[in-house]
Order: C-alpha cells, then sequence, then structure tokens
C-alpha cells in the first residue's frame, strides 16, 4: 500500500478516535489522536502535506467537536509547523526522549486551545484542558512506533518489488 494510503488512514482514525464515545473517566485523558498524528507525520515524513492535513483535519474537528471554527485548526497547523522547523532537532532523539521534548509543543497545543476557549466564554474547567497532555505524552512512543513499523514495510514491500 502506498505512504499515501497510510497516511490519509492515519488522519481519518485520529479523527474517529477524537469523537469516539468513551466512559468519562477515561474521557478525562484521552489523548489528542489528531495532535499525535499530524506531529508525527509532520516530523518523520517531510515530503507529507502535513501543514495542509493540519488545517483541514482541524477544521473537521472544529466541526465535530462543536469547537468555534478555526481553533483546532490553528492549534494544529502551528504544531505542524512548529514541528517542521524543529525536526532536525528532534530526529536526533529516540523515541523515548523525542516524546519529553515535544511536551512543550503538545501544552503549546493546549494553552492555545485553552486562550480561545477564553476568548469565546466557553467555560472549560482549567485543569482538565491539562491532563491529555500527558496521555498524548506517553502515547506517542507506541503511535510513532507502529507507524514507524507501517511505513518501514512499505518500503521492504517497495524495494522487494524493485529487485530484480
Amino acid at each position: 500500500m502506498s505512504g499515501t494510503f497510510w497516511f490519509l488512514l492515519s488522519l481519518l482514525l485520529a479523527l474517529m478516535l477524537q469523537i469516539v464515545q468513551m466512559p468519562e473517566a477515561l474521557a478525562l485523558v484521552r489523548p489528542i489522536w489528531p495532535l499525535l498524528v499530524i506531529g508525527y507525520w509532520a516530523l518523520y515524513a517531510p515530503q507529507t502535506p502535513a501543514i495542509f492535513a493540519a488545517w483541514v483535519l482541524g477544521l473537521c474537528c472544529d466541526v465535530l467537536l462543536n469547537a468555534p471554527l478555526g481553533q483546532y485548526a490553528l492549534g494544529l497547523v502551528v504544531v505542524a509547523f512548529l514541528i517542521r522547523r524543529l525536526a532536525g532537532i528532534y530526529v536526533l532523539f529516540p523515541i523515548w526522549q523525542a516524546a519529553l521534548a515535544l511536551l512543550p509543543i503538545w501544552a503549546l497545543f493546549v494553552f492555545l486551545m485553552f486562550w480561545i476557549d477564553g476568548l469565546t466564554r466557553h467555560a472549560a474547567d482549567p485543569t482538565l484542558r491539562w491532563l491529555p497532555i500527558v496521555s498524548t505524552t506517553l502515547v506517542w512512543p507506541l503511535l510513532a512506533g507502529l507507524l514507524d513499523t507501517l511505513r518501514a514495510r512499505r518500503k521492504r514491500d517497495l524495494n522487494r518489488i524493485r529487485l530484480p
């Protein structure tokens, strides 16, 4: 399967995981799936249109999560841009260290969401707003490892096809 297939499938799955109903206790610490997937593609696959995909995925999140139009789009585009700009530094880290190094970017995203909620007078509990940063950071190595495995399998299959 092509890289574009995995790219689009991962974006769709991230959107679905973000809107799926969960018990309230688990929903409080739900990782921010679109943030994780956009972060991965912006960091490890520079040939993908991650910034454009962040904007489109953000608009979809805005509509599906009943947020002000452009809130998630702005947050995801800022994250994709920053990760792309700092990719040369982040790729030097092992995946578990990259998770910690990306923590300030995840926090910036949550701060932007919190700030826009404040501007639009959307009440949100500040402590609950920051909990997903922990789960997002903990899930990063798993998601990055899974997507790396899928991309490596694709490269292996392409090399097998090209060899005589």
